[in-house]
């Protein structure tokens, strides 16, 4: 594996009679750098891990995170346009409705609406247990022949600093963990304590903010409030980055009201970066606009207000375009980080992410890395070094990087 290192030991630890016949992993070409994917996952059960936190606020994460899903009637398995899971007006977490959500196998929930009940998918059918363990997780990047995931944290998934800590653990050089803390209360000395603990004890190396949690209070906090600057002063002191995700599912459904969430988010965080020029900054998931078909504006073109953000100095983008583009080999997509690199004269912004296991929904993980390694053809190799994995192990202060 690469320069990392701790695959192969990994694996040969695992070997039994029973697999000691399985095809060996297929071989990548060996890069300058390390490959990191700077957008990966492991998470227990979706709803069990609490971590001190309570269970049920984590599960209702979950169905907030959902909600405006299409749904799929259980008794005869039929999609239905009518009704949507949880699409109530407003944006207050509070008003959810009871509808007796629940997570079931195979990447299903299930939900009851008027006495009849329905699936949603939420995530892959892959997650049998609805479960991603790092033993498992650790194959997968051994198969599609990357060397580090970076352990990006959500409430969706539950309380995970200490289950992130145990994962590096038992497996050293593969996981790079973000912090998690609870952000609507992060001008709080507790949710500091909570985050310098994760830090200089339990290994964390950057900070994961969120701002869809702002939901349990209709969204009256913002992420460049002034209150939170005690915990940015914290950052400071820890000197690790910041990794922001800034779709709050706001608005009804897909549509005009959510893009304008996202861009109201986009407008605080380019303020924030611009007051805080000396913490560095990742914007995660790629361009959550470039979902949006909106009247008036192409569907991949940046707003203006992001692309100022991006160009600010301390401002870094993941490269996870394969969930926005169609078919590998996402068609679009390298053409979209041509023209990025274009205008911001190199590509020592670019992370790339895969969201695995989530991305899994979109192309294989061998597909999620390999259109960068293989259909970007304009890219020379020490750019592509970079995107892969050089930007993020420059960040983290990781020898072996470009």
């Amino acid at each position: 594996m690469g320069a990392l290192g701790g695959a192969g030991s990994v694996v040969a630890s695992r070997v039994t009679p029973e697999t000691e016949a399985a095809p060996a992993p297929p071989a990548a070409k060996a890069a300058a750098s390390p490959v990191i994917d700077a957008h990966f996952h492991i998470f227990p059960r979706f709803g069990t891990e609490s971590g001190g936190e309570d269970p049920e606020l984590n599960m209702r994460f979950l169905q907030y995170h959902s909600r405006g899903a299409r749904l799929r009637r259980k008794s005869d398995r039929v999609w239905v346009d009518e009704p949507r899971f949880s699409d109530f007006a407003g944006d207050d977490m509070r008003d959810l409705p009871d509808q007796n959500f629940r997570v079931t196998r195979f990447g299903e929930a299930e939900v009851t609406i008027d006495g009849v009940d329905y699936l949603l998918p939420i995530a892959p059918p892959g997650l049998e247990s609805m479960a991603a363990p790092p033993e498992r997780m650790v194959q997968e990047m051994e198969w599609a022949s990357v060397d580090m995931g970076v352990l990006q944290h959500d409430h969706i998934y539950g309380a995970l600093n200490e289950y992130f800590h145990d994962a590096m653990r038992r497996f050293p050089g593969r996981f790079i963990a973000l912090a998690q803390i609870r952000e609507w209360e992060g001008d709080r000395k507790a949710q500091h304590d909570r985050f310098e603990r994760a830090v200089r004890e339990q290994g964390h190396k950057g900070l994961y903010f969120s701002v869809e949690p702002f939901a349990l209070s209709n969204f009256e906090d913002h992420l460049d409030d002034a209150r939170f600057e005690p915990l940015w002063d914290k950052v400071r002191e820890l000197q690790i980055p910041v990794w922001w995700y800034l779709h709050s599912r706001r608005g009804r459904r897909k549509g005009r009201e959510r893009f304008a969430g996202i861009m109201q988010h986009v407008a605080e965080l380019d303020r924030w970066a611009q007051a805080h020029p000396d913490i560095p900054a990742v914007l995660t998931h790629g361009f959550d606009v470039f979902g949006y078909e909106i009247e008036g504006r192409e569907k991949y073109q940046l707003p203006p207000v992001l692309m100022n953000l991006i160009k600010r100095p301390n401002m870094h983008f993941e490269v996870l375009f394969q969930t926005h583009y169609p078919e590998y080999p996402f068609s679009g997509a390298p053409e979209k980080i041509r023209e990025l690199r274009e205008e911001l004269g190199g590509v020592d912004k670019m992370m790339w992410g895969s969201d695995m296991p989530s991305g899994r929904l979109d192309c294989t993980y061998q597909q999620a890395v390999d259109y960068i390694r293989l259909h970007c053809d304009f890219l020379a190799q020490e750019e592509k070094d970079l995107i892969l994995g050089g930007n993020a192990a420059r960040m983290f202060g990781l020898k072996g990087n470009a």
